[in-house]
């Protein structure tokens, strides 16, 4: 591309008639035409002010291609968007996933301190452990809601760029899954002959020895399931995008429609959740259920993402 033809092309991305250029530079009309036409050149004050407005360096606007260069520009941009996402998915993943998998074997450490040592001790694991969970599930919250905040619309990855994690995928659901099955079955072997107890433990600790065993054997599974869940959950942009909408950081184009149906999602799951959390402090407080309450919690997951389905479905008709 030539002079003019740079001109031309960088005054167009600035949406500005020659005139507005001529009047930004302090010169007529007809000398921005002329530049246009490659019929004069201006000096070298006149050039550093060029580059200044177009944003671009001299050897660019003088004899170089601006075209490509603002669209090279643009792909590095794109993939430095690309890059600070998968980095910034990557961390938030593993936050999440440590953090759920802490509270299960903190539990698991409850039940193997009681058997051996002390109840106190135990529940001061558990707390110390249910404390680093927090402490992971409010940074990696903070930091996913900044990043949201920053970055409200992602474009999507290069294609195949998620063919190495597919491919690790079914290992990561395959191996929890066996976890799953080991700890079954180890609790059943352990526990088959009901008041049976190998020489050093008491009938009590062993029980508590074997279900601490299938915990923690179903916090290293729930990792896993989680991790490679969100990992899998990030190579679906549009879905990141949705969620930024859901939160309000990427208001364009959203039909009435669509925010009817986040209000009303965001209500029935909140209700949902009150619920679950009621039920689950009466059984503790009232009927001293702590151990099998937790279950309204992951029930009320499921219920909450069905209530998701059916409202999308309702409005999407």
């Amino acid at each position: 591309m030539s002079f003019g033809e740079n001109v031309v092309y960088y005054r167009k991305e600035l949406k500005i008639t020659q005139e507005e250029l001529a009047e930004k530079l302090c010169v007529s009309r007809q000398t921005v035409s002329r530049w246009e036409n490659d019929s004069f050149f201006p000096d070298m004050d006149t050039l550093i002010k060029l580059c200044d407005l177009f944003e671009c360096d001299m050897d660019t606007l003088v004899r170089g291609q601006a075209e490509k260069k603002i669209s090279l520009n643009s792909n590095n941009d794109v993939n430095f968007t690309i890059n600070e996402y998968d980095k910034h998915m990557n961390k938030f993943s593993l936050f999440i996933s440590f953090g759920v998998a802490l509270i299960i074997l903190g539990v698991s450490l409850l039940l193997l301190i009681n058997a051996f040592i002390s109840e106190l001790v135990g529940i001061i694991v558990l707390l110390s452990l249910i404390t680093v969970s927090v402490t992971l599930f409010i940074i990696g919250g903070i930091s996913h809601d900044g990043f949201m905040r920053e970055h409200p619309n992602i474009e999507p990855y290069p294609d195949g760029a998620n063919r190495g994690f597919m491919k690790k995928f079914p290992f990561y659901i395959a191996s929890a899954t066996i976890l799953i099955f080991i700890g079954v079955i180890s609790i059943i072997i352990m526990n088959f002959n009901e008041g049976y107890a190998p020489a050093g433990f008491s009938v009590e600790a062993w029980e508590l020895f074997s279900v601490s065993l299938f915990l923690f054997l179903i916090s290293i599974a729930v990792f896993l399931y989680v991790y490679s869940g969100m990992q899998h959950s990030k190579y679906n942009i549009k879905e990141y995008n949705e969620e930024c909408i859901k939160e309000g950081y990427n208001t364009e184009h959203i039909s009435e429609e669509v925010r009817k149906s986040i209000r009303l999602e965001d209500t029935i799951s909140g209700i949902i959740m009150m619920v679950a959390t009621i039920s689950f402090l009466l059984m503790g407080f009232i009927g001293n259920l702590w151990h099998p309450a937790w279950v309204v919690f992951p029930v009320g997951g499921i219920l909450c993402g069905i209530a998701s389905i059916i409202i999308k479905q309702i409005f999407n008709k």
